[in-house]
């Protein structure tokens, strides 16, 4: 899901036309239309259009790609529920996919043993969990074709090392898979809710088969905070047989790089600064971390 600041933070545009059954909703909660105002993005932008407001956080599709986002987020979060993952709550939906309706959460910050402890717990629980039975189309992590000349222009202009993303994403695509994980499981997705139970995953998007130590390293390449990083590497690296070791400092270090094409590659409108300076700043750590389990790619 992408993330959203505190309605504090949110500005007034004109609302999408609301659909009738989504306006019954909102008048059986009490929350009129007037109250809901736009989020706030950081980061790249999806085809929906996100109103906050009452404690509810409200998703209208703009696009078949929107309907088909909440789509996917209706079977995750219904899995997710079915096999005992904590989300936050969906009060109601176009099954179509045409909106949705949830709770609105504000988490506490990502950080500490507490909070690293139950995002690796969840995490495992997701990986250890029966797939889902077949759902509505995948989504995956790629970029249209034709835009392939333009991200690449701004990938050599933003510093994205091309030979070594190459060799590190062919290094990636020869590790082993899962055949469930999250995709996108990190500390925007995975709310930490402490006062609610714990760690809450929303953005279901991704869900399906994933590489091995995905999710984890996912979270990882993230977390704002360097001790927290670190303290999670050694939970991953206990957590892992020896002969894995190299396999997860190839996947960090290409889970780093990709995030680092992912913030400088898009549209300049969906940048988000502080995203790109932690994105910058995690280099080094990937690099030494490939370098230590001697899974730097050939």
């Amino acid at each position: 899901m992408t993330p959203f600041v505190p309605s504090s933070a949110t500005a007034s545009h004109p609302h999408p036309e609301l659909p009738p059954a989504l306006r019954s909703l909102l008048a059986d909660v009490g929350v009129p239309p007037d109250a809901l105002t736009t989020a706030g993005f950081v980061g790249p932008r999806r085809p929906v259009h996100r109103l906050l407001g009452g404690g509810l956080v409200v998703e209208v599709a703009s696009t078949d790609a929107g309907r088909l986002r909440l789509q996917r987020e209706l079977w995750g979060r219904e899995w997710a529920r079915q096999v005992g993952v904590r989300t936050v709550p969906i009060l109601g939906a176009d099954r179509s996919g045409g909106w949705m309706v949830a709770e609105w959460w504000r988490p506490a910050p990502p950080a500490g043993a507490a909070f690293l402890d139950d995002a690796v717990a969840t995490a495992l629980q997701i990986a250890g969990s029966p797939p889902p039975a077949p759902g509505p189309p995948p989504a995956h992590w790629r970029s249209p074709r034709r835009t392939a000349p333009i991200r690449l222009v701004r990938g050599l202009l933003g510093g994205v090392p091309t030979r070594l993303w190459l060799a590190a994403r062919r290094a990636a695509a020869t590790l082993p898979s899962v055949p469930v994980a999250h995709g996108d499981f990190y500390h925007r997705n995975a709310l930490w809710c402490p006062e609610r139970g714990g760690v809450h995953v929303v953005d279901w998007e991704y869900l399906g088969p994933g590489r091995k130590h995905g999710d984890l390293l996912r979270l990882w390449t993230l977390l704002p905070d360097r001790a927290d990083r670190d303290a999670l590497l050694h939970r991953i690296l206990d957590l892992t047989p020896p002969d894995e070791h190299r396999e997860v400092g190839t996947l960090a270090l290409y889970l780093a790089l990709r995030l680092l094409g992912e913030n400088v590659k898009g549209s300049p409108a969906d940048r988000h600064r502080a995203d790109l300076e932690h994105a910058r700043s995690i280099q080094p750590e990937a690099r030494a971390v490939a370098l230590a389990l001697d899974a730097w790619p050939e």
